[in-house]
């Protein structure tokens, strides 16, 4: 009994002091915690800050590092050029240098003394002097020369002689004040020259003048082609206030200075270029149409014969200087952007942009197919697209040629010398073996750009039937000679020169008249008066080609060598 009332005691002295503990207060306990947890709190995010710019720092490190790895890679590459730039200047100081050192030895030699007249052997030694001169020459005449020099022997050559003179100078210089005496020499060619008009050889010959040891050196030279016919520039002097480019030279002109601006075509060109302006002046329409998309053909056209654009013809002219030995000439594409660039600077700008600043020359010609291309209306309009059309089906040629004529000769004034203007050109380019473009590959070309449709908006079914007939009309266009085109597109050029006609053989004829056999006769293809194509010659009988001109000009050749055949009646 005893024993069990120690143990009640014993839990409830246990019990009361786990009461009496609960019953204490522990909150500066909890407060000193909670102050711990505020102080690792701080710790961390201070830590976290710390390791944040950190980062930062380290992404701005390795981009400048990157950036310095970039320029010490620009600045060995740098160095790489300076290094060879530099041995290629030692090499030509050192090649001049042993130059120097020539002159140095004829000039001090003992034989030589004061004389300016230098010996053979001493010309010899100095004959790199004049090289250089001559190179130079010969290089800017063949810079200067137009590419379409008609055939030799047909335009007047002009021969330049060039005569050089040696000029052996002293300088001495003693000082006053009994310094050493100092010797400058120099030597230099002098030449002067003198041109001389013949019809002769084609070439250039470089004679010697009595005192210079010069060989004679053939210099194969291009004597630029006569320029056509058609309307001249008329110039006015203005003075510079905005440079502009000289469409000539292409340089520009200085401000003050004087230049020439003509008063048709608006083109620019200094005093000393005026005579190497492009011709024929084409003058600019009275106004440019705001709306490209509603701008005809006329609209870009002069009010003058022939109405050709003046965009067309720029083109033209700059694409036949440095485009006919470019490979796929109008079969490949220029930059678009550059194109429309280029397009709207000659449809918009006060004056003509110096195409020749144009390195890629398929910008050029996108910029000529471009403008064809947006156009309303095709260069051979609606109205006479199914005439050209049927024209281009008849399998018989002299017929299919006389129901071209007469659709040409239908044509708006503007469409028909701008075309004409086109195939003289195109026939050029297609004679050029180096562009290797063809009647067939221009045709497809210029098939859907210059023939088009007979309706704006045509169907499927429309383009897919004459995407085949438009090529056969081009090349139809394309088989007729240059000189029908001519009187067109040079119709101040009675006499058309080579570049813009292809030349055909010359039938020679007997004496005594044609020797005609019966094979002969059966060989002899003669149309009957009463073909298309004999009726269609009747009644173009006043043009150019089916005239009476021929016959004058046939009747012409036999007199003086012969006397007249008698008539028979």
């Amino acid at each position: 009994m005893e024993s069990s009332v120690a143990n009640l005691n014993n839990q409830f002295q246990s019990l009361r002091a786990v009461v009496d503990c609960l019953n204490e207060g522990i909150e500066p306990q909890f407060l000193q915690m909670a102050v711990s947890f505020e102080d690792c709190r701080k710790k961390w995010l201070l830590t976290d800050e710390e390791l944040l710019s950190c980062k930062e720092g380290l992404a701005k490190a390795e981009t400048e590092r990157g950036a310095l790895e970039v320029k010490l890679k620009h600045a060995r590459n740098q160095v790489d050029v300076e290094i060879r730039r530099r041995q290629k200047a030692e090499a030509v100081y050192e090649k001049l240098e042993r130059q120097l050192q020539l002159i140095r030895e004829l000039l001090l030699s003992e034989n030589n003394g004061s004389s300016i007249l230098l010996s053979e052997e001493q010309r010899s030694a100095l004959a790199f002097l004049s090289a250089h001169s001559q190179a130079a020459q010969a290089a800017n005449n063949n810079l200067n020369s137009s590419r379409r020099s008609g055939p030799p022997g047909l335009v007047p050559q002009t021969t330049i002689v060039m005569n050089e003179s040696i000029v052996a100078k002293t300088t001495i210089t003693m000082p006053a004040n009994g310094g050493p005496v100092k010797a400058v020499s120099t030597i230099e060619t002098v030449p002067y020259w003198t041109r001389n008009r013949q019809s002769g050889e084609n070439f250039v010959t470089v004679s010697e003048a009595p005192s210079t040891p010069v060989p004679e050196i053939p210099v194969q030279l291009r004597t630029p082609k006569a320029r056509g016919g058609g309307k001249k520039h008329i110039f006015t002097a203005k003075t510079v206030i905005k440079s502009e480019f000289c469409a000539s030279c292409g340089r520009k002109t200085r401000f003050g200075k004087m230049y020439l601006r003509c008063q048709d075509c608006r083109v620019v060109s200094h005093p000393e270029c005026r005579d190497r302006c492009p011709m024929p002046c084409n003058p600019t329409a009275v106004s440019t149409p705001i709306n490209n998309a509603e701008a005809t053909l006329a609209d870009f056209a002069p009010v003058t014969s022939p109405k050709i654009p003046a965009l067309v013809i720029y083109c033209i002219k700059e694409i036949e200087h440095r485009g006919l030995n470019e490979i796929g000439l109008y079969r490949v594409s220029g930059q678009e952007r550059m194109v429309k660039e280029l397009k709207e600077k000659l449809i918009r700008g006060k004056t003509l942009p110096p195409l020749n600043k144009i390195d890629d020359i398929n910008v050029i010609t996108g910029v000529l197919k471009d403008f064809l291309r947006s156009l309303p209306e095709p260069l051979l309009t609606f109205h006479l697209n199914k005439a050209f059309m049927e024209a281009a089906e008849i399998q018989d040629d002299g017929n299919s040629l006389a129901m071209l004529y007469q659709n040409i000769s239908e044509l708006p004034q503007p469409n028909r010398d701008t075309l004409a203007c086109l195939m003289i050109h195109l026939q050029k380019v297609s004679q050029s073996v180096e562009t290797k473009m063809d009647v067939n590959n221009l045709a497809r070309v210029f098939g859907p750009t210059l023939v088009g449709h007979a309706v704006p908006d045509p169907d499927p079914m429309t383009i897919l039937h004459d995407t085949n007939r438009q090529p056969r009309i081009v090349e139809r266009l394309l088989s007729i000679p240059a000189r029908y085109w001519g009187q067109f597109a040079y119709p101040d050029n009675t006499g058309m020169d080579n570049a813009h006609h292809t030349e055909t053989p010359d039938n020679k004829v007997s004496v005594l008249g044609p020797v005609t056999t019966p094979e002969h006769q059966m060989m002899a293809k003669t149309p009957s008066s009463s073909s298309l194509s004999q009726r269609m010659m009747h009644t173009f009988s006043s043009t150019t080609l089916f005239g009476s001109k021929s016959k004058a000009s046939a009747a012409s050749k036999c007199q003086g060598n012969f006397f007249a055949s008698p008539q028979l009646k």
